[in-house]
């Protein structure tokens, strides 16, 4: 269903056309046919009652000649004027008779005249007159049920023709990956069988349509892959392949432009759904390149030709594909496909090929939905120990015998899926391997299985925001369209309590209200955070370019779905305005400063020789007493806010302690993320009291870790 309403919600207007064209031009002949019909039996009757006329005209009896005037009026004329002959007018005692409604407008009336003859004598003129509103109403109210009767039909004929688009999508949909799956395998001689099984798969009912002819000519293409025989042939068709699906990107990047009116989360999927097949042509490109370079033995040697591994931003990749199979699988509803983001799953990065690992999520999802036949569960995970990012594929489905599960992964090697040939599999875990991971199946008979990936982390790049920084007694500022966002910011703020430290939530749909408040509140805007949107429909402004409008680039973040989009980054990173996905802006760590806080030290004169970080009031006095004990000038901070807003007056060698937990419960604050970031400042001496091993934090070797003892006890 939501893809036929995505249909309908793109050619409303075209159909409102339409429908309002065909029924005005239906309505207008219904009048003109009414009209003509209306004269047709005026004329008819007065040639039946001329006689009675002139015979009224020629006894000077004025009501029997009006008595036949109204013989010959009919529902439509709504009245009659008779003017006599100037022969007759000398023996006639009226110089005219009028029958009927008097009008007292002659916008939408139809004025007409006839002469009354008799014998061969001329007796005068008639003038008549139609109410065309009246005719209007009449012929509404006659043709109403049919008006829509037909309407009706026309919707019921546009959701009916659309299905076997929505089927084509998805059959092209399935084929792909597997052909993509086959093509990863280097088994060409299967391609034939695949491309075969799964165009006889598509209705039958499409055929001959425009967008059946551009189908039959993106799958004509990938049928030439059965014909190669060599590795250079493969990469000519590869070219060719990607050359042939831009000509129809070309067409939904035109279509992308103009859907202002779909819902944000629609826009999204739409938008992923063009860059995934825009990023595998050009992939297939860039892979003919490389095979080019390769030199004339080309032809009998395949070369090995990767995507180019980036660092990104995992969830980002994951959520759009979850969507995408979520659409793919609608006409199963006894399926679930579960992808629940948590605080932890914030902030995941690690160095991939995007395209690869978009086609691995998408086919172990495939693999776990098939497995479940027509009911069940898939839950899609992602979480991190101290070194890996974790991703997690599980279904509840029938489980695998262990003779089974220690062949799966391996080449040719299946299981529940039929017709498969474990190329997905084993090219998922093959890739994961490459890219320093590893992939792991468990499964346990009656329960199901689960398909795990760990894969190396890999630190943010710099203008992803971690965490999101608010100073007490300042403002922060949304500006989106969409107003479940503001929902959501508001719930965060409420969680974060951010009234309690005097931080004030304003709010803008559109940007001449945030136009109007940075310029009456100058203070007040100098000093605010602006969490802004990207695209505000209705508006050619966007949040980029209010920002730099209004000089306020170095506060804002760009809360946006389009943040991996190229053109929007290198935006960014000119304007120097850092981001958080919107998908994620339920997820992103709050922490709030307190400017007006002084640190606690245990002496009044000195240098400071050492910095203490530790919501824990214990802590901090057994700190605070052993450090008097020693000597030792400690500043203590309470919470990594104020902590945060002085530590640039400390130097860089100087000795700062964290404790790993830190608020951790309310705002999701640890100490480790803030070293990180000391560390990338240029901080040296870093130091995290815990009650965890060191082992936990063995992937950042730069940082020393003590338990809660004072180091000078």
């Amino acid at each position: 269903m939501n893809a036929i309403y995505r249909i309908f919600a793109y050619n409303w207007k075209y159909l409102v056309f339409t429908v309002i064209f065909f029924v005005f031009f239906w309505h207008l002949l219904s009048i003109r046919n009414t009209v003509s019909t209306a004269e047709d039996k005026f004329s008819t009757a007065l040639e039946q009652n001329v006689v009675n006329l002139e015979d009224g005209l020629l006894n000077n009896d004025a009501i029997a000649f009006q008595k036949t005037l109204w013989q010959i009026k009919n529902e439509h004329i709504k009245n009659i004027r008779f003017f006599p002959s100037e022969k007759k007018s000398a023996t006639w005692m009226f110089k005219e008779v009028v029958v009927g409604e008097f009008l007292d407008r002659n916008i939408g009336v139809l004025h007409n005249t006839i002469d009354v003859v008799s014998n061969g004598a001329e007796l005068g003129r008639l003038e008549y007159a139609i109410d065309l509103v009246d005719v209007n109403a009449a012929v509404f109210k006659e043709n109403y049920a049919l008006f829509v009767a037909v309407v009706g039909s026309f919707l019921i004929l546009l959701v009916i023709s659309n299905l076997g688009a929505i089927k084509t999508l998805l059959a092209i949909e399935r084929s792909v990956n597997e052909i993509n799956a086959i093509t990863a395998s280097g088994q060409s001689n299967i391609i034939r069988e695949s491309i075969k099984k799964h165009i006889d798969s598509l209705p039958a009912g499409i055929i001959g349509t425009p967008f059946a002819q551009m189908t039959e000519r993106m799958s004509a293409a990938l049928g030439q892959a059965a014909k190669l025989e060599s590795a250079q042939a493969m990469s000519t068709l590869a070219a060719q392949v990607a050359h042939d699906i831009r000509s129809p990107l070309a067409a939904l990047d035109t279509v992308l432009g103009k859907t202002d009116q779909l819902p944000e989360k629609q826009r999204v999927m739409v938008r992923h759904a063009v860059n995934r097949i825009r990023d595998i042509a050009n992939n297939l490109l860039e892979k003919n390149r490389q095979q080019a370079k390769a030199g004339a033995d080309a032809a009998s040697r395949l070369v090995d030709v990767r995507e180019v591994q980036e660092v990104r931003l995992l969830s980002s990749i994951i959520d759009p594909v979850i969507t995408e199979k979520r659409l793919q699988f609608e006409s199963k509803p006894g399926i679930n496909i579960d992808f629940e983001l948590t605080k932890e799953s914030y902030g995941l990065f690690s160095k991939v090929q995007p395209v690869e690992f978009r086609r691995i999520v998408s086919n172990l999802v495939n693999n776990a939905v098939e497995v479940l036949s027509d009911k069940g569960k898939v839950s899609v995970g992602l979480k991190h120990d101290p070194d890996n990012v974790i991703l997690t594929v599980a279904d509840n489905g029938k489980g695998i015998p262990p003779e089974i599960l220690a062949k799966l992964g391996q080449k040719g090697e299946t299981h529940g899926k039929a017709g498969g040939s474990g190329l997905g599999l084993f090219h998922a875990r093959t890739t994961v391997e490459s890219w320093g991971g590893t992939l792991t199946i468990t499964s346990e008979v009656g329960t199901g299985t689960t398909v795990t990936i760990k894969l190396p982390k890999a630190s943010a790049p710099d203008n992803f925001v971690p965490v999101l920084e608010l100073e007490s007694g300042r403002s922060v500022v949304v500006l989106d369209d969409d107003a479940t966002i503001h929902q959501i910011w508001n719930g965060r703020f409420e969680s974060a309590r951010v009234k309690e430290h005097g931080v004030e939530t304003i709010h803008f749909s559109e940007p001449d209200g945030l136009r109007e408040w940075v310029k009456s509140n100058a203070v007040k805007a100098e000093k605010a955070v602006y969490l802004f949107d990207y695209e505000l429909i209705g508006y050619k402004e966007t949040g980029l370019s209010l920002a730099e409008e209004l000089n306020l680039s170095k506060k804002a973040i760009l809360i946006s779905s389009r943040y991996e989009e190229k053109r929007i980054i290198d935006e960014c990173k000119r304007l120097k305005v850092r981001i958080i996905p919107k998908g994620l802006a339920s997820l992103v760590p709050i922490m709030i400063r307190k400017p007006e806080a002084e640190p606690k030290t245990t002496s009044s004169s000195g240098s400071v020789e050492a910095v203490l970080v530790d919501d824990s009031e214990i802590v901090r006095m057994a700190w605070e007493l052993a450090a008097e004990a020693k000597g030792v000038k400690l500043v203590i901070f309470d919470n990594p806010a104020d902590f945060m807003v002085q530590v640039g007056q400390f130097p860089k060698t100087l000795p700062i302690y964290l404790d790993s937990e830190l608020d951790e419960e309310e705002n999701g604050i640890k100490g480790e993320n803030i070293a990180q970031e000391l560390h990338d400042k240029g901080y040296t001496d870093l130091t995290l009291e815990t009650g965890h091993p060191a082992e936990d934090f063995a992937h950042l070797p730069w940082l020393k870790v003590i338990d809660k003892t004072p180091p000078w006890s």
